[in-house]
């Protein structure tokens, strides 16, 4: 975890830019249009995770970590239904992912997304107090008040699965697993924010 954390963190970085949530003047549309932007990532990507042994990792719980129903849960509550939500654009261009090691860093890039959401979602509670619509919140309070022993659960799942593999190769395809995810992240969110769906 300590070299995941040191060798993505350019990556990390210029992921993070592309989040504009803490904006002070984020409104209920340009929040929608970044939940917009996530289901499109996270629908497809979990797809692709689910078929990946992960449930055979000891500790890790992967059926308690998918989000997509969460996004979508947010997404009704901003004006959205089913058929709209299945129009959205969908991510094409997602990280390989071709085994085991690569999911796990990928994992990494959305747990962690998990831990730092909790400061975004002060801000987003903050932002929207009182509105005459009130928001769920759901993807960004996913855990609740069980967002830290997640992270150290799946965190003791990743050290684990490195020991039980005892092969440096193992380590170097979980962290490139890791960078591809948080680019391919990165460049989706760039493209896709200002072009997401205006209308439910």
């Amino acid at each position: 975890m300590q070299r995941l954390k040191s060798e993505t963190r350019p990556h990390h970085e210029r992921t993070e830019a592309q989040v504009r949530l803490m904006d002070a003047g984020l409104t209920r549309l340009a929040y929608r249009r970044h939940l917009e932007a996530l289901l499109g990532f996270y629908a497809p990507l979990e797809e692709k995770l689910a078929a990946l042994p992960l449930a055979q990792v000891p500790g890790l719980a992967i059926q308690e970590r998918w989000k997509r129903a969460l996004l979508e849960e947010d997404l009704v509550a901003l004006g959205h239904d089913a058929h709209s939500l299945a129009r959205l654009p969908r991510c094409q261009d997602l990280p390989a992912l071709p085994g085991l090691p690569e999911a796990l860093g990928c994992l990494y890039v959305l747990e962690g997304s998990s831990l730092g959401g909790q400061l975004i979602l002060r801000h987003l509670r903050r932002q929207f107090e009182g509105e005459v619509r009130p928001l769920t919140f759901s993807f960004f309070n996913a855990y609740g008040d069980a967002v830290g022993p997640r992270w150290r659960a799946f965190g003791e799942a990743v050290n684990q699965a490195s020991e039980v593999a005892a092969d440096e190769s193992f380590d170097a395809r979980v962290v490139k697993g890791a960078q591809e995810t948080f680019d391919t992240f990165a460049a989706w969110l760039r493209h896709e924010q200002p072009h997401a769906s205006l209308s439910a």
